[in-house]
């Protein structure tokens, strides 16, 4: 008897649980007020972006906060538009010229985008040089916080980032 009640109450209790959650996404009518608002809650506001680009269908916010980049996706619905971040801000450390990584970031519709950013903490680089994913690309670099990033296709180790110096 003990064994049945057990039973019946976990069972209650996991129901309980998995209804219990709720999606406390707040939405907005424009995606400016989305992104002014999801900025704000993130601890920023609007001079911290980057850029806002499109990439199948979705809008990205790249910006930086604290020398780190933050990525969030512009969610829409019949409800509105919505800030989405999912992901940890990348930050960059150590003593070298520049440093680099990709990571996955998935939008709250489920689409997959990948980012390679890095960090160019040498002064004379003036920007990077993108090869292998599609036409030669050159990437700015953030005057504030020296970051650099980009949406590919391939797979992050097929592509290469060259630095281009004010020497050159």
């Amino acid at each position: 008897m003990k064994r049945i009640t057990f039973i019946v109450i976990s069972l209650y209790f996991v129901l309980l649980v998995g209804c219990s959650s709720s999606d406390n996404t707040q939405w907005y009518e424009t995606k400016e007020t989305a992104i002014e608002y999801g900025l704000q809650e993130e601890g920023t506001d609007k001079t911290s972006i980057l850029s806002i680009e499109e990439f199948k269908g979705e809008t990205i916010v790249f910006y930086e906060l604290d020398n780190s980049l933050g990525v969030a996706n512009i969610a829409e619905s019949k409800k509105g538009f919505s800030f989405f971040r999912n992901t940890s801000y990348v930050g960059f450390g150590g003593d070298s010229a520049h440093s680099k990584m990709g990571f996955d970031f998935k939008t709250k519709s489920g689409v997959n985008v990948n980012v390679l950013a890095g960090k160019a903490s040498d002064k004379s680089i003036e920007k990077m040089k993108l090869l292998g994913d599609g036409l030669e690309r050159e990437l700015p670099i953030s005057e504030k916080s020296r970051l650099f990033y980009v949406i590919h296709e391939e797979p992050y180790t097929s592509l290469e980032v060259i630095p281009i110096t004010n020497y050159e």
